[in-house]
């Protein structure tokens, strides 16, 4: 303690004071900006002070605080370690958060903490990305040193730190807490969410970890490959410009680029295109907000995540094209145009390179290596191998698409020269476009409303066989103006209902 600069001193004793007070604004102000200036003065070549010291400071019976500070201490660890933490440094992290989260499920009545929504949503966004480090971690003994094989074989034996079981125990528990299912699905139906929550589920501190934690699950979900169970996590969350992941530009680009990549997986690739342009037009119009903002020891999820989706989406439109954001096009073009234009002639080794550069770090929760290779990037190849496998029954759309689209009608046989088949493998052939065409119908299934109103249409060719000839329809849908303006009559009808019921202030 005295060797810590008074300014530091300072700052600890007044940082204890606002989240004491429950002060939101100036906790914001000094969590943004604040803690990131003191430790670029001070902290730059060394770490913030441990826990004993700051208890010195603030008082050891200030436990909250302590708790927290710890959680901003760890993640300064893991930011500056290239290599990763000393496992140590990652159990006590895990532990951190266990004393936090039981501190916010174990109160018999809600606990009194206020904090700003972007510290919160770090919160589970760390708690998930460590959780992650963790089982990359294990799975590949050239991260760690040789001292560290007993600690880890006993942490694993009992099962007591960054185990798949109690990180999505504590994400499921907070849902519960909060009742956030029940209350966005009250609000998606036009009705008081206040109805069906009790007391936890009404303070602020509960319904905004509730919320994260649906993007935390549908993240995790996502790193575990399970893509249906991911989406269905957050069914019930509006994508509008209400929703509060819109306060948080890491939350917004998290969710956006998951529940894209989600739909990619699914083969909904008019869906996931739509995902994707929407998060790279918000980093494009926040690019710079960001900018301008300090780092709190944060990854730069947005950087990295903007790239990744300009990957996935030269994948999406390449296998159902589609009219989108010209901006986002003509960068789409400059970065990737070669790229395109040899994924549209069915390039595998093009497809394999743009979904290893776009997807997240996958994960194995029950991999463990002790010695040997490096195991960690195993679910990522199964992954990759598995959307190859995919790609590869539906590579010659791209290709049947251009030519169909020059003509009205075609003969199957100069279609089959066209594609080069041979003589001997037209019977096949045949069977093969049927099979073309059961796959084109599919794409684009299950779109939101949102993308029906659109000029573009799912599925831009469709065809039939007659005999000898291939009947190539026109699939060039009319803007419906009728239905566009009777739905948002039903919608203006529905929100005059609404605030007639709603009872006056």
């Amino acid at each position: 303690m005295d060797d810590l600069p008074n300014e530091v001193v300072e700052f600890l004793l007044y940082f204890a004071r606002v989240i004491d007070e429950e002060n939101v604004a100036e906790i914001h102000t000094l969590y943004e900006h604040g803690f990131p200036d003191i430790t670029d003065r001070f902290f730059r070549e060394r770490m913030w002070p441990d826990e004993a010291t700051v208890a010195n400071i603030v008082g050891a019976d200030n436990h909250l605080f302590l708790i927290l500070y710890k959680e901003l201490y760890y993640r300064q660890i893991y930011a500056r370690n290239q290599r990763g933490p000393l496992l140590a440094h990652r159990y006590e992290s895990f532990m951190n958060y266990q004393d936090l989260f039981s501190e916010i499920l174990g109160s018999k009545e809600p606990l009194a903490l206020s904090l700003p929504n972007i510290w919160l949503w770090d919160i589970v966004d760390e708690f998930v990305y460590q959780f992650q480090a963790f089982c990359l971690y294990k799975a590949n003994p050239g991260k760690r040193a040789a001292e560290e094989m007993d600690e880890l074989m006993h942490i694993e034996d009992n099962q007591n730190a960054w185990n798949i079981y109690p990180v999505l125990n504590i994400l499921y528990s907070l849902l519960a807490k909060s009742q956030i299912t029940q209350q966005l699905l009250a609000i998606k139906n036009r009705k008081n969410a206040d109805q069906v929550a009790d007391e936890f589920g009404k303070t602020t501190l509960y319904f905004k970890l509730g919320y994260f934690s649906l993007v935390g699950l549908l993240r995790t979900h996502v790193l575990l490959a399970d893509y249906h169970q991911a989406l269905k996590t957050v069914e019930c969350l509006e994508l509008d410009p209400k929703g509060l992941y819109n306060t948080v530009p890491s939350c917004f680009v998290t969710l956006h680029y998951f529940v894209g990549f989600s739909h990619m997986m699914m083969r909904n690739y008019g869906e996931a295109t739509r995902m994707f342009v929407n998060c790279l037009l918000f980093i494009q119009r926040t690019k710079s907000l960001q900018q301008q903002q300090k780092k709190n020891f944060q990854y730069d999820v947005i950087g990295k995540t903007h790239d990744q989706c300009f990957h996935l989406l030269a994948v999406c439109l390449s296998l159902q094209p589609q009219r989108i954001d010209e901006s986002i096009q003509s960068q789409l073009t400059d970065k990737m145009g070669d790229k395109l234009s040899r994924m549209a002639n069915g390039d595998i080794d093009e497809y394999k390179q743009a979904f290893t550069t776009g997807c997240p770090k996958f994960l194995s929760p029950t991999t463990v290596v002790y010695e040997g290779g490096n195991q960690s990037k195993e679910p990522l190849l199964r992954q990759c191998q598995a959307f190859l496998d995919g790609i590869e029954s539906q590579r010659a759309v791209p290709i049947l698409r251009g030519y169909l689209k020059l003509y009205t009608s075609l003969p199957t046989q100069k279609l089959a020269s066209f594609m080069d088949v041979h003589e001997g493998e037209f019977d096949t052939f045949l069977g093969k476009l049927l099979s073309f065409k059961m796959l084109v119908s599919g794409l684009g299934k299950g779109q939101s409303d949102e993308i029906e109103d659109t000029e573009s249409a799912p599925q831009d060719i469709d065809f039939y066989v007659d005999k000898d000839m291939i009947c190539i329809a026109d699939t060039k849908v009319s803007r419906r103006v009728c239905e566009h303006f009777i739905k948002h009559i039903h919608k203006l009808v529905e929100v005059q209902k609404m605030l007639k019921v709603e009872p006056k202030p």
